[in-house]
């Protein structure tokens, strides 16, 4: 794994091909990994239902760990698609005073508080909530809000009808959940607060950039991880998922050479 610094000072993180897990510290059974000077530990009792976290959604852990400027400590924190609650436990792990778990997925709400009490920390200061972000109504903004969007493409040769699904297909060009997470991004993010987004490069990150410019926020590109794509829940529809995205790249709507894409930790601050 190697990190290196452009001249826009964007660091830059290579992933080996055709490792798995290349972010964890250590990934047996379940997942450990480092965190602020914290060791984390997460379990997904059933993968067909709640998604591991893969290197995409690490990646968003392994830039913000170093970014200076994402203050978490005594702030209320919003995970937008907890999954395995990762991101809350490393919120809370960072010293977030509260944080707000959604996910469309109930069983993903189960795993990630079963997920917070099994690094110690107090499940009174997670509140769960199972919705589709188009549907939420947040009793208050929050001050950061952090995730990882699906970012597949749908395709009814590999559809299915599970958690899975849900964690990694988002509409026909894989944007779904950006489009929403954009449409509302002052509903959810205080003023001065931030917007904190691993940005798939097979869903137009331009795209979720320009818009929210053009709304007043402040983008700063934390890190840039280079990865292979994640199809192993799909390795049976490899054929039919690469030709999805080979299409949304002709289209301009996606960037990835060969079986190499790019995750953009992209830190967006709301104006106050």
């Amino acid at each position: 794994m190697t990190v290196e610094s452009t001249r826009t000072r964007v660091r830059r993180r290579v992933l080996p091909e055709g490792r798995a897990g290349s972010l964890w510290t250590s990934r047996p059974e379940s997942g450990v990994l480092d965190f602020r000077g914290r060791r984390l530990r997460i379990e997904v009792p059933d993968p067909d239902e709640v998604l591991f976290p893969t290197d995409c959604g690490l990646s968003l852990l392994a830039a913000v760990a170093e970014a200076e400027d994402v203050e978490l400590a005594g702030l209320n924190v919003l995970d937008i698609g907890c999954g395995s609650g990762i991101y809350t436990v490393a919120a809370l792990a960072a010293g977030a005073a509260r944080v707000t778990a959604l996910d469309i997925n109930a069983a993903s709400i189960e795993v990630t508080r079963t997920n917070v009490a099994r690094n110690g920390f107090a499940e009174s200061a997670v509140t769960g909530v199972t919705a589709d972000l188009r549907a939420y109504e947040p009793p208050t903004g929050f001050d950061v809000v952090l995730t990882n969007p699906p970012h597949l493409p749908y395709d009814p040769r590999y559809a299915s009808d599970n958690g899975l699904e849900a964690a990694l297909i988002a509409g026909p060009d894989g944007r779904a959940l950006y489009d929403t997470i954009v449409e509302r991004a002052d509903d959810l993010v205080l003023p001065g607060g931030q917007l904190v987004i691993a940005h798939s490069s097979l869903a137009d990150v331009g795209l979720t950039t320009r818009r929210l410019l053009a709304r007043g926020y402040e983008c700063r590109t934390v890190e840039v991880c280079e990865m292979d794509i994640p199809v192993l829940a799909y390795a049976a529809h490899r054929a039919a998922l690469f030709h999805r995205l080979a299409e949304l790249r002709d289209a301009g709507r996606a960037e990835f050479d060969g079986d190499r894409f790019s995750v953009h930790v992209l830190a967006f601050r709301r104006p106050a």
